[in-house]
C-alpha cells in the first residue's frame, strides 16, 4: 500500500511523544512493506529538517502552522497572515492528493495545521485513519466528517471514552496503542546492566528517572517533593531528570526546590534525550518515574522504561493506566501526591524480590503486549477493510 502521513511535527524536531507516535507507526508500516510519504510543517526552533526521517522514509516539511511551540504556545493573530498561511496549505494538500494514488492516509496531530486541512483531504476521496493521541476532542463537534471513509482511532481507551463524553463520536473508534520501538531498549540494545539492588542499610541508592517534557503538567516536581521526603526518613536515593524546558521559569523552580532542600546533589538535569541516548540513560537507573497530572492519552516513555527493563511508578491518569497493571508490572500512585509516591518508593526497599519482579514483569508487557508492531498491523488491517467496502461500493481512491 501506498500511504500518505500528515501531522504538525515530525522527527528529528520533536515536542513530546506525538511526533514519535507518528514515525513509529510509519516505522512499522514500512516493515510492512507499504511505501509511506510524510508531510509536515518545517519548525526549524525545534532542530535541523531533514528530508529523510528515521527509517528512510522521505519527508516534505512544506506544512505552515498558525503559530508555534517555542517555549510554550503561541498563535498568529493577524488575520492577512492567517488567510495566506490556510491558502498555502491547501494547494500544498491538493497538490499531494492530486499527483498520485493513496490507499490511505494517516493523520495524527492537527494542532496549529486547522480543522479544515482534513476537509480539504477528505474532497478528495481518499480514506482517513485520524489518530487521536490526545484526551480532548481534535476539533469542535459539528467539525467531526460524517463518512465511512473517515475512521477516528483512539490512543486508548480513556481516550476514546473521553471523546464520547465530550460529544465526539467515538464509541466505535478502534483502540490503536501508540506503543513503542521495544526493539531499540534494553538488554540486548546496550551492554549496561542495571545498577546494584538498592538497600538502605548498606546505603545503596536507588536511582529513580524521569524523561518528558519538563513542564508542571508532566508532574516532575511530585517526584523531587517525594525524593526530599524520603532523604528526611534516610533513603539513599539518586534521581535524573531528562528532556525539553518547554517552561524554562518552572525548571529554574526546580532547582531552587533541590537546592532549598538539600538535595541538589542528588539530582541531575539532562537536556532532551535522543532515542538512542534515552535507551542508555534509562539502564543507569533502576525504575522510572511517570508522574503526570493531568489525565494522558497514553505514555510512550513509560512504555520504553518498561522495555529497557525499569520498574514504572506511574500516576495513572488517563490512558497511563493501560500502560501497566498495579502491584504485577507497575506501581501506580495518586497523581501530585508526592506522600503517595514516596510510599510506593519506599516498598521498593521495603519488600524484597519486588522491584526485580516489577522489572521483568514490565519488560515483558512492554514487548509482547504494546510494541508499536503491533499497533502498524492494526492499522493496515482497517485500511485492508476500507479499500475492500470501497471496491464493493465503487468507491475510488485518488
Amino acid at each position: 500500500m501506498r500511504m500518505l502521513l500528515i501531522t504538525n511535527l515530525y522527527p528529528p524536531q520533536e515536542l513530546g511523544g506525538y511526533g514519535r507516535c507518528m514515525a513509529d507507526f510509519c516505522w512499522g508500516l514500512m516493515r510492512r512493506g507499504h511505501q509511506v510519504q510524510v508531510l509536515c510543517n518545517d519548525a526549524s526552533y525545534l532542530g535541523a529538517a531533514a528530508e529523510i526521517g528515521p527509517s528512510g522514509e522521505p519527508v516534505a516539511r512544506q506544512l505552515l502552522l498558525r503559530g508555534d511551540f517555542c517555549n510554550g504556545v503561541h498563535l498568529i493573530r493577524d488575520a492577512a497572515q492567517l488567510q495566506c498561511i490556510e491558502k498555502a496549505n491547501r494547494e500544498v494538500i491538493h497538490q499531494w492528493l492530486e499527483n498520485g494514488r493513496w490507499d490511505g492516509i494517516l493523520l495524527g496531530n492537527l494542532d496549529l495545521l486547522g480543522v479544515e486541512l482534513l476537509h480539504w483531504i477528505l474532497e478528495k476521496g481518499s480514506p482517513v485513519l485520524h489518530h487521536v493521541g490526545f484526551v480532548h476532542p481534535p476539533y469542535p463537534i459539528d467539525h467531526q466528517p460524517r463518512t465511512s471513509r473517515y475512521v477516528l482511532l483512539a490512543a486508548s481507551a480513556a481516550v476514546r471514552s473521553n471523546l464520547c463524553k465530550e460529544g465526539i463520536n467515538a464509541a466505535e473508534a478502534p483502540i490503536i496503542y501508540p506503543g513503542a520501538r521495544t526493539d531499540r531498549f534494553g538488554p540486548g540494545t546496550t551492554d549496561r546492566l542495571l545498577p546494584e539492588t538498592p538497600c538502605q542499610r548498606a546505603n545503596k541508592p536507588l536511582h529513580l528517572c524521569f524523561a518528558g517534557l519538563l513542564m508542571e503538567s508532566k508532574g516532575p516536581h511530585t517526584l523531587l517533593e517525594a525524593i526530599v521526603l524520603l532523604h528526611q526518613k534516610g533513603y539513599p536515593i539518586r534521581a535524573s531528570l531528562a528532556g525539553g524546558h518547554f517552561q524554562k521559569s518552572y525548571v529554574e523552580a526546580m532547582q531552587v526546590y533541590c537546592a532549598d532542600n538539600n538535595i541538589d546533589h542528588f539530582i541531575t538535569f539532562h537536556k532532551q534525550l535522543s532515542r538512542d541516548q534515552l535507551a542508555r540513560f534509562f539502564r543507569l537507573h533502576h525504575a522510572a518515574v511517570f508522574p503526570s497530572i493531568h489525565p494522558e492519552a497514553f505514555g510512550i516513555v513509560a512504555v520504553e522504561a518498561m522495555a529497557s527493563g525499569l520498574a514504572l511508578l506511574s500516576s495513572a491518569v488517563g490512558g497511563a493506566a493501560e500502560v501497566f497493571e498495579h502491584n504485577t508490572s507497575g506501581l501506580g500512585f495518586e497523581a501530585g501526591n508526592p506522600n503517595s509516591l514516596a510510599a510506593q518508593i519506599e516498598r521498593l526497599f521495603k519488600e524484597p524480590g519486588l522491584l526485580r519482579m516489577l522489572q521483568e514483569n514490565g519488560m515483558e508487557r512492554a514487548r509482547n503486549r504494546l510494541d508499536v508492531g503491533r499497533s502498524a498491523r492494526q492499522i493496515e488491517a482497517i485500511i485492508s477493510q476500507i479499500a475492500t467496502a470501497s471496491e464493493h461500493s465503487g468507491i475510488q481512491h485518488f
